[in-house]
């Protein structure tokens, strides 16, 4: 039976196990909502419309100093407490456990961050030319140490015949306990790839449960001492107060991004703004603030090419790769390879972190979807 660990984790922290994961309780309706808004609009006719427009016209994003202030990055650690609770109470006596998150989810901060306070050795990923020439040395880091965290698996192999050798080799000995005990952090997207590829059902796997609106607007609205009072430009009222509630469009975006918070944490980011200079002197020194209705966030549409599309998967699978790497584990020329990867730079779809490509936030959504729609491979969160 699955387990939750409720009580190790309250707010935006609970870790469950993979079998008790469940996204927002709107997830399915959230394609249909883009479409309902549209109805919705044409019903009430456009001036309506036109006139929240021109509304948000009159509106600025904030400066980057000021929003960092506002809204700072996620402490990731905050989880490593409640991932301790969770391994102690059921797989304290397992070789290995197994912690996920969707990308942007903080699994390897959240890991690192459990060894730093259980004192345990943290082994290190190969670099790119181990994994480009097909090496497995890298496993001899792990012997000797009774126990050991690995916070970043997906960039432990490449998706080719030399490039998974290695993460065979090192998975057949760590679930046979040849290694000790683990904590292995993993993307969700690679975890879906190495179970398929080497089989991991047996696993005691861990994530962070996924947030409703009300956890969103508890964290977002409520976490600070800022004394802000942010108004929503679909109905002019604040978000928090009596006579309306933020989870309506919380609510929204939290079925959106699935319940993932460093997902919804860049939507909330992107969606605040600040009265213009010299609009509203008032609202500035009341320190109001405006979430607009909606972003133009980087989708893509249904006759997205085949390489465009099998490039993002292996971003994904990969949690983001270099130029070098991704030419490596794609069926393609070099030059469709990096002329689809340069398209979706453009279109934003993709960027670099990390001198890594990968899917930036705001498009994450609208992959996940693509991709699912054309069968391909995709995580379990």
């Amino acid at each position: 039976m699955a387990k939750r660990f409720a009580d190790a984790a309250p707010g935006c922290w609970e870790v469950v196990e993979l079998e008790a994961f469940s996204t927002p309780k709107k997830t399915r309706q959230s394609r249909r909502q883009r479409y309902l808004n549209a109805i919705r609009i044409w019903l009430n006719g456009k001036r309506d419309a036109e006139r929240q427009a021109m509304e948000e016209k009159s509106l600025r994003k904030l400066p980057e100093l000021r929003l960092a202030h506002l809204v700072p990055p996620i402490d990731w650690r905050r989880a490593a407490a409640p991932l301790n609770e969770a391994i102690t109470r059921g797989h304290a006596d397992e070789p290995v456990v197994f912690f996920i998150t969707p990308p942007h989810g903080g699994h390897a901060s959240i890991v690192r961050e459990w060894a730093r306070t259980q004192a345990v050795a943290v082994c290190e990923a190969p670099n790119s030319d181990a994994l480009l020439e097909g090496r497995s040395d890298w496993i001899a880091a792990f012997d000797g140490k009774p126990r050991w965290a690995l916070p970043d698996l997906e960039h432990c192999f490449l998706r080719n015949r030399d490039g998974v050798q290695g993460v065979r080799a090192f998975l057949q000995a760590a679930l046979t306990g040849q290694l000790g005990q683990g904590v292995i952090g993993c993307d969700s997207w690679s975890y879906a790839y190495l179970k398929h590829l080497v089989g991991l059902d047996s696993v005691p796997t861990l994530t962070l449960q996924a947030l409703e609106g009300d956890q969103l607007a508890a964290y977002f609205l409520r976490q600070d001492q800022h004394g802000l009072t942010v108004y929503s430009t679909r109905t002019g009222k604040p978000l928090i107060g009596s006579e309306h509630r933020a989870e309506s469009e919380l609510e929204e975006l939290a079925a959106y991004c699935r319940g993932h918070l460093g997902v919804a944490w860049h939507y909330w980011r992107e969606r605040l703004r600040e009265p213009a200079p010299d609009i509203d002197e008032k609202a500035k020194r009341d320190d109001k603030l405006w979430l607009v209705d909606a972003l133009n966030d980087a989708e893509l549409t249904s006759d997205t090419g085949d390489v465009a599309v099998l490039t993002l998967h292996s971003l994904l699978i990969h949690g983001g790769l270099d130029d070098q790497a991704l030419c490596k584990v794609l069926p393609f020329s070099d030059y469709e390879t990096l002329n689809a990867r340069l398209t979706l730079a453009r279109l934003k779809v993709v960027d670099q972190f990390d001198q890594r490509w990968q899917v930036t936030p705001l498009s994450y959504t609208s992959v996940r979807e693509l991709l699912a729609s054309r069968n391909y491979l995709v995580d379990p969160l």
